[in-house]
């Protein structure tokens, strides 16, 4: 085999450590993490978000003296998959790449898996040349150079028609696990946030939420949809026979070494109930104030201000708009050894170390506010309120931000201004919101244009005219959009990036809060960079577009 020695030289975390992939604090929470777990190093840090998989997979390489090779840039060797069946490519996580009848060049994820290596010798016969890839992409090229992809939608069809079958002849529908686990399977294949599972008077439509956009994927006949709400419900454990009323509930889906937790939501409706599926632990969320999209001002703006040892900080947006994801990389940058941070939640999108992290449980009295008023007696320093629902959680969480501690807390509010009125229509009062209020950071998530098949083309001038833009935009302006690729879904677009504005509170805005001075009177002494703003740097910088900036923003 290629790789020489089978003794592992630099230990994984220097190497990342030296390379500058992460610092000695995110190492030093990371090893403390893997004491108390016994986690791999690698799948530690990438739960956490402090590092991406190519940059564990680049310092793999770089540990084993062997090359790492991004595999959307290489070209396989049709004839060199019949050497390495399906099973043993899967099982093994390895690509085949080529052959010169003497060796086989192989990606792999950990080069230092010797049984896999000794494996693909024994079954080929031939030498092994070791390359390192990322897992993603291995597991995917498999799935295409063994044509998964078309089969997997292929045994959706099959277990819908075995399934109909079986329910005319009277029998259990013993396919309709296999489609609902289908159904799970190919939203986290799509990287997709939400799964709408909808009756119609003929169908059941089946759509994904997949960077902001539903897209409809599949159609089942409206008869096998009890069937699947039902072992929805079951796994979920939810009650079957109620079917008059929302219910809510979740379950784990098992994905290889993976829990995959999935929050689930159904909705009656004339044609049986609607059910949506929420992928809450996704593959590819990395946490990190560095990769939310912040320019290099706003994130020196908010590490400044996340240092003050007491107040209130509020991220608003609407649903789906990152919060969470901000929320907790801020938490991620305060974690340290000497601090207590605590959080209640609802639900824990995200399991950080060190943190102690709560759910509310509405149903045993665990509220936010009930939670909030215990956190209190803990002796925290910093204290995360997933979000300021009512007047209670807010003046609590008011109250805390005026005796010592750091808040941060979420609302709904479509600009960071707006979340002004918003708190006092809780119930605060003027002069301790004015007071406890550090910052409020409003935010919108934006498709990335796709890198694969982007192309310049003049800004929609129409667009500039109707919202009065052009004063950022020149006559002759370029932006970049997707012409659609099998890379993007023919979307276009490619994940996504956020746009931020930060409200610090003056002692000026302070002074207004406190007299209670219309919406309109504080906006005219606020100076900070808006959403939309932040939105067009980046239709300039080729990251997204003028139409993506403006559908998000309204």
């Amino acid at each position: 085999m290629q790789v020489e020695s089978k003794k592992k030289t630099l230990k994984l975390g220097e190497i990342l450590l030296n390379m500058g992939f992460i610092t000695e604090t995110e190492l030093k929470l990371a090893l403390e993490e893997q004491t108390r777990t016994g986690e791999k190093l690698g799948e530690i840090l990438l739960r956490l978000g402090l590092v991406t998989e190519e940059e564990i997979s680049y310092a793999i390489a770089h540990q084993a003296g062997v090359e790492f090779i991004n595999l959307e840039e290489v070209i396989i060797n049709p004839a060199v998959i019949r050497l390495v069946p399906y099973n043993v490519a899967r099982e093994n996580k390895v690509v085949p790449i080529t052959t010169d009848g003497k060796s086989i060049v192989v990606a792999i994820q950990d080069p230092f898996n010797f049984k896999a290596i000794d494996t693909i010798e024994q079954i080929t016969g031939l030498r092994v040349i070791v390359k390192v890839a990322r897992e993603e992409q291995i597991l995917r090229t498999i799935e295409n150079l063994y044509g998964l992809h078309v089969s997997s939608d292929e045994d959706f069809e099959a277990n819908i028609r075995e399934a109909i079958r079986i329910q005319q002849l009277g029998a259990e529908v013993a396919p309709i696990a296999n489609i609902v686990n289908l159904i799970v399977l190919k939203g986290i294949q799509l990287d997709a946030t939400d799964i709408h599972i909808e009756p119609s008077d003929k169908v059941s439509r089946i759509r994904y939420r997949v960077d902001g956009v539903l897209h409809p994927i599949y159609t089942i006949p409206r008869k096998l949809h009890p069937s699947i709400v039902t072992r929805i419900k079951i796994m979920s454990n939810l009650d079957i026979g109620e079917q008059r009323v929302p219910q809510d509930g979740g379950f784990n889906f098992q994905l290889g070494m993976k829990n995959i937790n999935i929050r689930v939501s159904t909705y009656p409706t004339p044609y049986g109930e609607s059910v949506v599926l929420r992928i809450l632990e996704r593959t590819n969320i990395i946490l990190g104030l560095e990769k939310l999209g912040l320019s290099q001002e706003k994130l020196v703006r908010i590490r400044n201000l996340i240092q003050k040892p007491f107040g209130i900080i509020v991220v608003c947006g609407p649903t789906g708009s990152g919060k969470t994801t901000t929320l907790n990389s801020i938490l991620l940058e305060l974690n340290s050894l000497e601090k207590n941070i605590m959080t209640i939640e609802d639900p824990i999108e995200y399991r950080l170390p060190l943190i102690k992290q709560s759910q509310v449980n509405e149903k045993a009295g665990f509220t936010f506010a009930n939670a909030l008023r215990s956190i209190l007696r803990h002796d925290p320093d910093v204290i995360l309120v997933g979000e300021m629902r009512d007047r209670e959680t807010a003046e609590l969480a008011f109250q805390a931000s005026l005796t010592g501690h750091l808040v941060l807390t979420t609302i709904h509010a479509n600009t960071a201004i707006q979340a002004i009125p918003r708190l006092l229509n809780l119930g605060v009062d003027p002069y301790i919101m004015a007071v406890g209020l550090i910052a409020i950071i409003g935010q919108r998530l934006v498709r990335r244009v796709c890198e694969n098949c982007k192309v310049a083309q003049p800004v929609d001038i129409d667009l500039v005219k109707k919202f009065e833009l052009e004063k950022y935009f020149a006559k002759d302006e370029k932006e970049y959009v997707g012409k659609g690729c099998s890379h993007c879904f023919h979307t276009g677009y490619r994940g996504r990036t956020g746009i931020f504005e930060i409200l610090e509170i003056t002692e000026e805005v302070r002074e207004l809060i406190q007299r209670g001075a219309p919406l309109l009177e504080i906006e005219t002494v606020v100076k900070y960079e808006t959403m939309l703003e932040d939105g067009i740097k980046k239709v300039k910088e080729g990251i997204t577009n003028l139409s993506e900036v403006l559908r998000v923003i309204g």
